[in-house]
Order: C-alpha cells, then structure tokens, then sequence
C-alpha cells in the first residue's frame, strides 16, 4: 500500500488560512456589502483591505475590484444583490413568525406571552439577517431587576463576541461592550464555568489591544468614567450547568477558521457583486456616452468680429467640430447628427446570468427575491408553490435548525425565570414545540396591490379583479365575493346583483379599454 507523508515545512500557509484575520476580513467585507452605501463599500476596498489583511499580494488583488476603483466620468451605480439575498432570506424564513403551540397549555401561555412582551418574533428576524449575511450571532439571556421583573433577551452581533473552544467543546463566550464616547475602552463580560460546572461571569476592562490588569487602579478608574457606574460589575456564580447564550451553529458552518464559526449565505458573492456593479455602471456609460453627436466643420461655425465661436457650447460633449473644406456645397460638410448603436441586450444578458449565478449559490429561487424572467417557469402558468420550489426546500432546512435554537433559548427563558422566583431550576425542553407560521410569497401582495390600482384606474372591473385574484374562482364566486363585499361597506346592490360602483365604473370606463380582456 502506497503510504504518503505530507511535508509540514510549509504549515505556516495553512495557518494564514485558518487565521481568525481571514474571518475578521470576511466579516468586515460583507458588513460593508449590506451597508448598501456605495461610500462605504469603496472605502473598505479601497482603504480596509490593507488594514485587515497581511498579505500584500491577496489585498493588491483585492484593490484592483471595479468597486476599489474611482475613475473621473466613470458611472457607479451598485446592485446590491447581496442585501436582496439576505432580505429575501428574511422573507422567507422569519416574515410570519412563530409560536409555541405543545400539550402543555400552562407552558405555552407562559412562552407565547413572553414572546409577545419580548418582540422575540423581531428578534428572530434579526437573527436570521445576521445569520444569513455575516454567518454569526448570538442570543443573550440576563437579569437587570432595574429593568424588568422578568428575564432580559438581547441579539449579539458578530463583531461583538467570541466563542473560545477547548478539544471542540465551548469553553466561554467573550461580549464586547464598547464605550459610546470612545470605543478604544471597552469593557468585556466573560462568561465560564468554575471547577463545580456552575455558569460564572466576570468582568474586564480591556483598552489598547489588551486587558487591563485589575491591580493598575489607576486605569481601571480610567476605565470606569466611560461606562455607566450603576452596572454591578461583581463576579457572579449562576446556578445553571449551561450558558444563558444561545450560539446558533448555521447549516453552513465549517472548521475553515480557529473555531466552530458560521459561514454566511452571501460567502463568496462578492465577485459576483463586483461583476454586476460593473456591468451595470458600463451599462449606464454606454447610454449616456452612445447618445446623439452632431459633426460640424469647424468652417461652418459663425463667429463674431473677434473670432470668438457663436451658437456652439463647446461644453456640451455632443457637439464636435472637425477640420475640413468648408464647402456649403460639399454635402460631408455640413451638420451632421449620429446616434451610436447600444448593445443593451449583451449587457442585459451579463446581468441575468450573473443574477442568477448568485441566487443559485444562496438556495433560494429568484422569484423569492421579487425577481421574473431568470427562470422559464416564472413565466408559465405554474403555481407559486412550483416556482419558489427551491426557496420552500431552504426554508425546511433553515427552520430544522431554528426549531432547536428557538427550543433552546426557551427552555432557558423558563430556566433563568425559576432562578428569579427561587425556584428549582429545571429542564423543559420536552415540553417546548414551535410552530412556524406558513410562508406567503410576497408577490402575492404585489398582485394585489397592480389589481387595486387596475380598478382605481378604471382598467379592471371589481369582479375580474378578484378572479384575478383566486385562480379556482369560476364567474358566480366571484359575484358572491363582490355581493359581500359591497354588503359590508354598507353599499346598495342593485337589481340583478349589478352594484352602484360597477355602474359609475362602466360610465367612466374610458373608450377603447376592453375590460374583460386587461392584463396591464
């Protein structure tokens, strides 16, 4: 058997890929993608990189993306594909919520009216959108009687905690609190467990890249001026066997850094981001550059007794003299107007490739993100369901993994609660089940609201509005549905079922609109 020895000489280059800076450069590069600021973007590729990144050849590379680039008379005009994945991803996942719904109506009650109290329902939003753009967060329970009676639910983003690991196990979390007035001080809240496994905090001061040492009082006094005196800065011991933190291992997380970190849904999207920035701005370039230009011999141009040029703008590009024979009977002398041949459909089929290249990549389907015409069912008359097909599989495989992390800070809610009222502390992890509300497309409210402004307009009829609407509707339910409706507005219904509205409606029907027929 052929045995191979892999030569360790070169491990130095496995360890600056593993580097938490490869991660730190990742993290920063999609914070500043979602910033959705064309400002931003620019300044971190063109000034951050070099910041965040050791390696000078890697950062040269990175400088030399469209989005580095500022280019005098040059159109830039960012897509943002990924905010859209990462809002369609919202959407598609958290938009209608959760509740508990198990056997136990006691504990349900409790849960759904914390739920209630602690906007948990936003919370989960929001945990999905850090999940999905920067791969990290966390959910952070605590107690402030100052507050609140009851537990304290706080969402931590990435930038703001660590996760330390002992042989693959968790061995504390690390929040960073930086000071409002000057974020060099920060003050770090530790959280580990003692020799006996009981969650404890502890608190540090941390300023110029390093812990500040408990003894040098001096600092520590300096420290302290930046953040509020009444926060009880004491050791705690909590008698909880796991931490009141709730880290969210996604789907795609992965050992390619120190540590067990999240990889984001947008990972690796921003050449495909540069790309369609690109292609849009030469897109926006060509149109504005391709427009008419009028040739004049330079001859022809009348001037006055000073020689000066008359009736030419020789700031406005459009106009370009030329050096010929000035001959009013020269037909090539004379004004001259051109217009230049766009080659928009290249540029429109660039862009829908690479659309489609990136929504791929994140699992969803384009018609998720509001998107027609990247796909050929999008304009069959498939069902909703069909076309969002690849969309519904992600989010049964996001909400798997939702289901435990939600379970999870529940059951530490109830938990940390029985600390408060002096309780025992006990495990309810059987008696919690989620429920997640079905997903509506959202394009189901884009079609009932081109509808509405249809019938406003006077370009639909009431009645095919809503068969528009309900595709299983025949002519009779939707004279019902319109009846109904029109009893509870209070509005008369005429004989034969006809009603005042769609009288006034056929009276003011423009000419030459065919109702039945409209599609607009």
């Amino acid at each position: 058997m052929t045995s191979y020895k892999f030569n360790m000489k070169n491990k130095t280059v496995l360890d600056e890929v593993r580097s938490a800076i490869v991660y730190q450069f990742n993290l920063a590069q999609n914070m500043a993608l979602l910033s959705n600021d064309t400002v931003t973007i620019r300044n971190f590729y063109r000034q951050g990189v070099e910041q965040l990144l050791k390696d000078k050849w890697i950062a040269a590379n990175v400088k030399d993306k469209f989005m580095a680039q500022d280019i005098d008379g040059q159109a830039f005009v960012y897509f943002g594909i990924c905010p859209m994945i990462v809002q369609g991803k919202v959407n598609l996942v958290a938009s209608n919520g959760f509740k508990c719904a198990s056997n136990n109506k006691a504990i349900d009650d409790k849960l759904n009216e914390f739920i209630d109290n602690a906007c948990l329902n936003a919370r989960f939003a929001e945990g999905v959108y850090l999940e999905s753009g920067l791969g990290d967060f966390l959910y952070r329970l605590s107690y402030d009687p100052r507050i609140s009676d009851k537990p304290l639910i706080d969402v931590i983003e990435p930038q703001f905690f660590e996760v330390n690991y002992s042989r693959g196990h968790i061995k504390s979390f690390v929040i960073k609190v930086p000071s409002s007035e000057d974020e060099n001080y920060e003050l770090r809240e530790i959280y580990y467990k003692n020799m006996n496994g009981d969650v404890c905090i502890t608190y540090r001061f941390y300023y110029d890249n390093k812990y500040v040492d408990p003894s040098d009082k001096s600092l520590v006094q300096e420290c302290s001026l930046h953040f509020d005196r009444e926060i009880d800065l004491s050791d705690k011991v909590l008698p909880f066997k796991e931490f009141p933190i709730v880290f969210k291992k996604n789907a795609n997380s992965n050992q390619l850094y120190k540590g067990e970190r999240g990889v984001p849904d947008i990972q690796g999207l921003d050449t495909i981001e540069d790309a369609l920035t690109e292609t849009i701005s030469d897109l926006v370039d060509a149109i504005r550059k391709g427009g008419i230009k009028e040739y004049i011999d330079e001859g022809l141009v009348p001037s006055d007794v000073d020689g000066n040029d008359l009736k030419v703008n020789h700031f406005n590009k459009t106009i370009i003299t030329t050096k010929s024979s000035a001959n009013p009977a020269n037909p090539k002398s004379l004004w001259q107007v051109t217009q230049a041949d766009i080659n928009w459909e290249a540029y429109t089929r660039t862009i829908q490739n690479l659309m489609s290249v990136a929504i791929n990549k994140a699992g969803l389907a384009p018609t998720t993100l509001g998107l027609t015409g990247l796909e050929s069912i999008n304009s069959s008359a498939e069902s909703q369901e069909a076309r969002e097909k690849t969309s519904l599989r992600t989010r049964e495989l996001s909400l798997n993994t939702w289901e435990k992390t939600l379970k999870e800070l529940l059951n530490k809610y109830l938990q940390m609660l029985d600390y408060i009222e002096g309780k025992e502390v006990l495990d309810y992890s059987s008696l919690i089940k989620i429920h997640f509300d079905d997903y509506i497309s959202p394009s189901a409210e884009n079609i009932t609201e081109v509808l509405a402004n249809q019938v406003m307009a006077g370009l639909k009829s009431q009645k095919h509005a809503i068969k528009d609407l309900n595709d299983e509707y025949t002519d009779e339910d939707a004279d019902n549905e319109l009846l109904d409706i029109m009893s509870e507005r209070g509005q008369p219904v005429l004989q034969g079922g006809e009603t005042n509205s769609d009288t006034n409606m056929e009276n003011n029907t423009p000419k030459n609109v065919n109702l039945e027929n409209s599609n607009s």
